[in-house]
C-alpha cells in the first residue's frame, strides 16, 4: 500500500483561517482527521522554534491552525519545543509568542527543555541503544512534527524527521552532533516517530544563503519519511542523496521513492526546483580545492561547528594569493602536535579555547554570527595570514 502525502496550496502570507482551511483539506486527502487520532486524544504539536526569528521558525499561523484544528476535534493539545542549545527557552517562547498562540488555540504551552525525560531503548539501534526523550512526547497519543521547509549545510535539509531533535535534552543534542547526527536522527525516529508530519512550506528557508522563498505549500502525511521525500523534491534535492533520509529508508521508517508514494492535491512536478535552494558547503571539500593551502584537522567536532566552518570557507576564495599554509583545528580533540611546523594554526571554536593564546583563534560555541559574523571572522584571519606576504 502506498504512503499518502497531501500537497496543498496556501498563500505564503495567509492568515490562520486560510491555513486552517488548507489543513482541513490536507487531512481530508490522506483519510481525514479521524484516521489520525480520536477525539479526546492527547496531542503534542512540536514546531521548529530552534532560533526564534523569521528565517528559522515554523510559521506561527501554521502552528496556530494545527493546534486549533485538533482542539476543535476534541483533543487535549500541547505545543512545545526545546530551542537550539545556546538559546534561552523562555526568551525564545516570548519572541515567538507561543503563549499567545496556545491561548488563542485553546491549547497548553509546555516546556520540552525542563523535562521530565524518559530513557527509552531504541529497537535495532544504529548508534544509540538508548535515547533520553521528553516524557510529554512519549506519553502523547499523537506526536505532530510541525516542521518548516529548510535547506541547511550539514544535513542538506531540515524537515519533519530532523525537527524531532527538539524532544531531547541539550546533552543528547550535543551527543548527536558529535557522535553521529544522521544515524542519531534515525534512531530517534524509532522511538519518537511523529504520527503526523506537517511541513510548513508557506516559505522555504535557505539557511546557507539566508534567503526565504514564497513556496506557498503544505506537505502533510502520516508517513514522516514520505513527507520529507516530497519536501526535499520541492527544494530540488534527490532524497536518496540525503544521508539521514536514505538511512531512514534502509531502516524502514517509511517510504522514500515516488513510485510508492501517492501524492494528492497539487502536482509535485509543478513545484519541483522552482527556487535556487543551496547545496551544502562541505568544509573538507572546500579545503581540498585550496591546493594544500588550507587543511582541516578535526578532533570529534560537532556537526554545528562543521556547518559554520563550511559556511565560512565558502565565502573566502583568496587563499591562492598567499605563500603561507594554514591548518584549521576544529573539535575538542584536535591536536596541534600533528600540524607540521611550517603551517600556521587557526583554532576554531570555544572547545579549543585553552589553545587560543597559541595562534589565531575564532571564538564561539559554535562560532556564529554575533557582533562579528563567522564569515567575517575567518575571512579576517585568513586575510591576515595570506595577504601579509606578497603574492
Amino acid at each position: 500500500m502506498k504512503s499518502l502525502v497531501a500537497l496543498v496550496r496556501v498563500r505564503s502570507q495567509s492568515l490562520e483561517s486560510e491555513v486552517l482551511d488548507a489543513l482541513r483539506e490536507s487531512l481530508r486527502l490522506i483519510g481525514g482527521i479521524d484516521s489520525v487520532c480520536r477525539s479526546g486524544a492527547r496531542v503534542l504539536v512540536k514546531p521548529n522554534i530552534g532560533v526564534p526569528d523569521n528565517l528559522n521558525c515554523t510559521n506561527p499561523a501554521v502552528v496556530l491552525a494545527i493546534a486549533r484544528l485538533f482542539v476543535d476535534h476534541g483533543c487535549k493539545v500541547m505545543i512545545g519545543d526545546d530551542p537550539a542549545v545556546p538559546i534561552d527557552e523562555v526568551e525564545a517562547y516570548k519572541i515567538y509568542h507561543l503563549g499567545e498562540i496556545a491561548v488563542k488555540a485553546g491549547a497548553q504551552m509546555v516546556s520540552l527543555r525542563k523535562g521530565p525525560f524518559k530513557l527509552v531503548k531504541v529497537p535495532n539501534s544504529l548508534l544509540f541503544p538508548e535515547i533520553e526523550v521528553s516524557a510529554l512526547a512519549m506519553e502523547a497519543d499523537l506526536l505532530i512534527s510541525a516542521a518548516t521547509l529548510k535547506s541547511v549545510n550539514v544535513t542538506t535539509v531540515s524537515l519533519g524527521i530532523k525537527n524531532m531533535k527538539g524532544v531531547m535534552p541539550a546533552r543528547w543534542k550535543r551527543s548527536f552532533h558529535c557522535e553521529g547526527l544522521n544515524a542519531g536522527i534515525v534512531d530517534l525516529c524509532k522511538v519518537a516517530r511523529p504520527g503526523l508530519t506537517i511541513i510548513d512550506a508557506t516559505f522555504g528557508k535557505d539557511m546557507v544563503t539566508k534567503r526565504c522563498y514564497p513556496v506557498g505549500l503544505l506537505v502533510v502525511s502520516k508517513d514522516p519519511l514520505a513527507a520529507d521525500s516530497v519536501g526535499s523534491r520541492v527544494m530540488g534535492f534527490e532524497p536518496r542523496s540525503i544521508d539521514h533520509l536514505r538511512i531512514a529508508k534502509e531502516e524502514e521508517i517509511g517510504e522514500l521513492d515516488l513510485e510508492r508514494i501517492d501524492i494528492r492535491g497539487e502536482l509535485l512536478q509543478d513545484h519541483m526546483g522552482l527556487y535556487p535552494f543551496s547545496q551544502p558547503n562541505d568544509p573538507f571539500k572546500l579545503a581540498a580545492t585550496s591546493g594544500g593551502k588550507i587543511e582541516i584537522v578535526q578532533g570529534n567536532p560537532c556537526s554545528v561547528c562543521v556547518n559554520e566552518l563550511g559556511q565560512a570557507l565558502s565565502q573566502y576564495t583568496n587563499y591562492a594569493k598567499g605563500k603561507e599554509s594554514v591548518s584549521i583545528l576544529v573539535g575538542p580533540k584536535a591536536d596541534a602536535k600533528t600540524v607540521p611546523p611550517n603551517r600556521r594554526i587557526v583554532y576554531f571554536g570555544n572547545c579549543l579555547a585553552k589553545h587560543q593564546g597559541d595562534g589565531d583563534a575564532i571564538s564561539g560555541c559554535p562560532p556564529n554570527e554575533g557582533l562579528v559574523g563567522i564569515t567575517d571572522s575567518i575571512a579576517r584571519v585568513l586575510d591576515r595570514i595570506f595577504d601579509r606576504l606578497p603574492s
